[in-house]
């Protein structure tokens, strides 16, 4: 019959469990769930602490705790439980009086007048804070005075929620009436004029408070003549796409007359046949692309895609970057193959599954991106690495 450590470390190892996480788990030092393992005896604590470790550690790793007990009883020589210790005998010599407490005039009085004064400045308080403080206004775009590239500007912000929010413009003849939503949040796209121009957004609350930002925006109308719109066709992503456990790819064609191509206001290359592709690494939840494309006549066209990105399982993609590193990638506890060996400078991978387990032999070059999410490197350099990545 297989001994008491053989037993644990026998679980642990088909949990692939390391004893730095068990011992993380567990919340017991490493060196006593060692010593529990190699049956090393006298340098685990006292039988009681080491039955309480056993129990603990048992129960983690999925196992009989009662026929343990009695194994770890059997290896130590069938030491019995340690005794617990005795109760003391002292009583008192007599009863303990606790008088109770007798309100009388002269103590009543003072607290009444106490509570009053209390209850006074707390209603002042309220008041105070309730009528004197403005409702929150905060302008997040245009997030300060500026220069307005085009006629058309996007107001919006956060305020309290359900309140009636106007926006404003001088000069000019727009004037938005407003709700915010459930959120707070409110918006709207007004007209500017050539020259200063003057916006004003205020909030009203329930109790008619009102609280303004405004913010002072220049717009230049362009005098020099704008060239016919460039031909600018998207063939991924689709709008309202959902992604599932992939990385996006946007991509497409524009005509020949297209001098720049920018998505999410950065510069992407386009081919000699007008073809362009990008790919990007997302978060979960829900993304938009503005893709634009403009000519050197100041033509401009432009495509919003708003997609959704999903994950139901682990997606580790690996990008060795500034030297070569060993690794070997383990998915839902199957090695990968072609793994285990060295990757070189700019080799890439990409494992998916419910668990992926990532070792690697200089970890300052395994540079991860686990769905969506960038880690710079695994480690030092020249450090020997493991990184357990699951769905989550």
């Amino acid at each position: 019959m297989p001994s008491l450590g053989e037993q644990l470390r026998a679980q642990r190892e088909r949990k692939t469990i390391t004893l730095e996480q068990a011992a993380a788990d567990t919340r017991i030092r490493e060196k006593f769930l060692k010593a529990l393992e190699e049956g090393d005896y006298p340098s685990l604590p006292g039988a009681v602490y080491t039955r309480g470790f056993l129990r603990n550690y048992s129960d983690y790793l999925d196992l009989e705790t009662d026929e343990l007990v009695v194994l770890y009883q059997q290896e130590r020589g069938g030491a019995p439980p340690e005794p617990a210790p005795k109760r003391s005998s002292f009583k008192p010599y007599r009863p303990v009086v606790h008088q109770s407490l007798i309100f009388r005039p002269v103590i009543l009085v003072p607290v009444l007048i106490i509570a009053f004064v209390g209850s006074f400045l707390g209603y002042i308080y309220y008041q105070f804070t309730t009528f004197a403080t403005l409702p929150k206004l905060e302008l997040l775009d245009p997030s300060a005075d500026g220069v307005a590239a085009s006629s058309d500007l996007i107001v919006r912000g956060v305020t309290v929620p359900g309140r009636r929010v106007t926006v404003t413009v001088f000069p000019g003849s727009d004037f938005f009436d407003l709700h915010s939503g459930d959120d707070g949040a409110f918006g709207a796209t007004v007209s500017l004029s050539p020259g200063s121009n003057h916006v004003v957004v205020e909030v009203t609350d329930a109790s008619g408070k009102t609280n303004h930002v405004s913010r002072n925006i220049q717009y230049q109308a362009s005098t020099t003549a704008i060239g016919p719109a460039p031909q600018l066709v998207i063939d991924q992503p689709a709008a309202g796409a959902s992604l599932t456990n992939v990385a996006v790819l946007v991509s497409g064609h524009v005509d020949r007359s297209v001098s720049r191509l920018l998505i999410n206001s950065i510069a992407v290359p386009v081919n000699s046949d007008g073809t362009f592709q990008s790919r990007y690494f997302l978060p979960a939840g829900p993304q938009s692309f503005r893709i634009t494309a403009q000519t050197s006549s100041g033509g401009t066209v432009e495509e919003t895609r708003n997609i959704v990105v999903v994950y139901t399982a682990a997606v580790v993609n690996v990008f060795v970057r500034g030297g070569d590193t060993w690794m070997l990638a383990t998915v839902d506890g199957v090695d990968v193959p072609g793994t285990g060996r060295v990757y070189k400078d700019g080799e890439t991978a990409v494992f998916t599954g419910r668990e992926v387990r990532i070792r690697a032999g200089n970890g300052a070059v395994a540079q991860v991106i686990y769905n969506g999410q960038l880690i710079a490197g695994l480690g030092r350099q020249g450090e020997v690495v493991e990184r357990v990545f699951v769905a989550q």
